[in-house]
């Protein structure tokens, strides 16, 4: 868990899409390498975001199995980008497995949108 590289601040929800605010924080060590005096959000750390918001929604642990579509459209820092609202779309979840439609971003503009497959963790396929 990045339990230092965000907090969330609020979680809604939209029709069928979960809305979380999240605030980053710009103390966390990942930025000691990525990169020093200009830090930079790493695309992995906002996968993992995604992630462990999507385990906030279903309630149980998931792993990242499969990403059909990742876009990174715009280089998010968090002294730019303080704040950012991770939205979460289940299209699917049949016990063993969750898909998603995800993107972080700030009112309109997605900074990054992916789709992937989740599994949930400690069941028998």
């Amino acid at each position: 868990m990045l339990s230092d590289y965000y907090s969330i601040n609020h979680q809604r929800t939209e029709g069928d899409t979960t809305v979380f605010e999240v605030a980053l924080n710009p103390d966390c060590a990942v930025y000691q390498g990525h990169f020093p005096g200009m830090p930079v959000a790493p695309g992995v750390c906002n996968i993992q975001m995604i992630k462990e918001c999507t385990e906030r929604i279903i309630g149980r642990p998931l792993l990242l199995e499969y990403l059909s579509q990742c876009k990174m459209t715009t280089l998010i820092t968090p002294r730019q980008h303080p704040t950012l609202q991770v939205r979460i779309r289940i299209l699917e979840n049949d016990g063993t497995q969750v898909n998603v439609q995800a993107a972080i971003g700030q009112g309109e503009d997605a900074f990054i949108t992916l789709k992937g497959t989740l599994n949930f963790l400690n069941v028998e396929r």
